[in-house]
């Protein structure tokens, strides 16, 4: 974001603290742990996150999201398929090199092969820490028995996690823990409306940084800075707004990662309005119940995520969704991000752009990865991608 002159101090106070936090997480993380002396627990991250936060976090824990990075590959591949996406040989290979010592306990959502494999390579590797939880979800969560099997596995989570911690779980705590992921899930879908309505508000790399910073940060705290952006959000978008982008573009996949990705899109004249991402609009969609049994509530909440990959009655619910959306945002086109090696995404893509061009969206497939260094054909086919959809907008009128 650009602030003006006027919102510069406390704009760039804020955005200064998240660039800080997501470009290094530890020291933020370490502070949490030595100020409070709860658990720290590393959340594999995936499409979405299926990690029932509000459980550690009503255990007096900090869960941090653990989403690999841009890192040389050189001991996970001995223990690791080759063929595994980047997010969990990375994962795995920080892992072994100390990256996740800070945290006590590591927690593994069952979304995809490679990240049940990985929970298994995991507990046989010398990686600090060694305790492992595995959460494991239904796959056909339309099913009438699938809310039953989900309050079983969280039901036993609860108990894992508070003989770990040795703290109890009361269901008065889970439901104050529910009440703060609520509320910061609810800022981040206003901040995602603001950027609809005036794209030239936040980048597609702040809203990037934002979604990541929120995995790090403890969420009170996150819901402090989140109020903030809004409050000069609002202002900046009741001014006289910049003129409509050539370009408005939504996006769909895992994450927006590599961040040179977003850099090429906007600088080639498009802006983001939206997006049904994991690292995004996927992670923060959920609104759980704050009455009744919350165990219960969490059961029924964390199956009405939004369909992805891994958790979807058919790929036309999928379909359905992603052109609601990108419709509702206003976008003139879809570009949808694939991890390399990413199985579930990629067996979506050819059926899921064929659907979404039939509705009037046209839809570019890019195949990234963590720490991909040759960005030059990706930039290419971001262009003529882009001359595609003027060259259409130009025919419509």
């Amino acid at each position: 974001m650009n602030p003006n002159k006027e919102e510069a101090l406390d704009n760039e106070a804020l955005w200064t603290k998240i660039r800080e936090v997501v470009q290094n997480p530890l020291p933020e993380i370490q502070r949490w742990k030595t100020r409070t002396g709860g658990k720290v627990f590393g959340c594999l991250s995936c499409m979405p996150y299926f990690v029932p936060e509000e459980i550690l976090h009503a255990a007096g824990g900090l869960p941090v999201g653990v989403w690999g990075g841009a890192i040389a590959i050189s001991e996970a591949d001995a223990r690791f398929q080759t063929f595994s996406c980047s997010m969990a040989r990375s994962s795995l290979e920080m892992g072994l090199k100390g990256a996740f010592n800070v945290c006590d306990g590591m927690v593994f959502p069952s979304t995809c092969d490679a990240f049940q494999n990985l929970s298994e390579v995991w507990r046989r590797s010398p990686i600090t820490p060694s305790t492992c939880f595995d959460i494991v979800m239904p796959r056909q969560s339309d099913r009438a028995s699938a809310v039953a099997f989900m309050d079983m596995v969280l039901t036993r989570f609860r108990k894992e996690v508070e003989t770990f911690t040795g703290r109890n779980i009361t269901d008065e705590s889970l439901h104050q823990s529910i009440k703060v992921y609520n509320e910061e899930r609810r800022l981040l879908r206003t901040i995602d409306h603001l950027r609809a309505d005036d794209p030239h508000l936040i980048s597609g790399k702040d809203m990037m940084e934002l979604v990541l910073s929120s995995t790090f940060v403890p969420k009170q705290e996150h819901v402090v800075l989140l109020r903030g952006l809004i409050d000069v959000a609002k202002e900046r978008s009741s001014g006289k707004k910049k003129g409509a982008p050539p370009f408005r573009i939504f996006l769909a996949g895992v994450m927006p990662r590599p961040v040179e990705v977003l850099e090429i899109l906007e600088g080639a004249g498009a802006r983001i309005v939206g997006d049904r991402l994991g690292m995004g609009s996927l992670y923060y969609s959920l609104n759980i119940q704050e009455k009744g049994n919350p165990v219960k509530a969490l059961a029924e909440g964390y199956l009405t995520y939004p369909p992805c990959s891994t958790i979807h009655k058919d790929l036309a619910s999928r379909a359905e969704d992603i052109i609601e959306q990108a419709k509702s945002s206003h976008a003139h086109g879809v570009v949808m991000l694939g991890m390399k090696f990413c199985e579930p995404e990629f067996f979506d893509y050819p059926d899921l752009k064929q659907r979404l061009e039939h509705a009037g969206l046209p839809a570019l497939v890019l195949e990234t990865e963590l720490g991909m260094s040759a960005t030059g054909p990706v930039r290419t086919r971001i262009e003529a991608f882009l001359e595609t959809l003027k060259a259409n907008m130009e025919e419509r009128g």
